[in-house]
């Protein structure tokens, strides 16, 4: 159930500078222009791109906004799946808050709205607590995913841990 293009989920800090970046570009900030580049060179690579609920229903409150819209157009809002909030609960165990938690969670157990991937391969974040509590823990995420996806059905027991990353850093690796 993986995407034959690249997946990638932008947590609310990048939708925040993307938006922010588009209604004054004029006067970016460096995280706003690096997330609009960011997103610029996922357009370009035809990435598919999503966003949690929770950020699409916060952006839908702004719609009335072009650039709101302008950027609604090129993500994709990206659900729970099955397991997701078995998976959330068990990442909080490893010192993640409970919004960290349904983030990673759904990077791993979410899907698309036809129920066609699981998960995405790569989670960008500028929250750097976030992404250096991952990869400390990322060993005991590993064997804790690898435990609990044993006794699992298809294509659940398929379920891999995302790459958490900075934009910058996800940018470099898009070339």
């Amino acid at each position: 159930m993986l995407s034959p293009l690249p997946t990638y989920l932008l947590d609310k800090s990048v939708v925040r500078r993307i938006v922010e970046g588009l209604t004054h570009p004029d006067r970016l900030t460096d995280e706003e222009a690096m997330a609009i580049a960011f997103w610029r060179a996922l357009r370009e690579s035809k990435s598919r791109m999503f966003i949690s609920a929770e950020t699409a229903n916060i952006m839908k409150r702004f719609s009335t906004w072009r650039e709101v819209r302008l950027f609604l157009g090129t993500v994709e809002t990206m659900r729970a799946g099955k397991y997701f909030k078995r998976w959330a609960r068990r990442l909080q165990e490893h010192s993640f808050t409970m919004e960290d938690a349904k983030v990673l969670g759904l990077a791993t157990y979410g899907t698309d709205a036809a129920g066609e991937i699981l998960g995405v391969g790569v989670m960008v974040t500028f929250d750097r607590p976030l992404i250096n509590n991952y990869e400390a823990q990322r060993p005991a995420l590993e064997r804790r995913l690898q435990a609990m996806t044993a006794q699992l059905s298809p294509p659940f027991r398929d379920a891999g841990l995302p790459e958490v990353m900075h934009p910058i850093e996800a940018l470099f690796l898009l070339g």
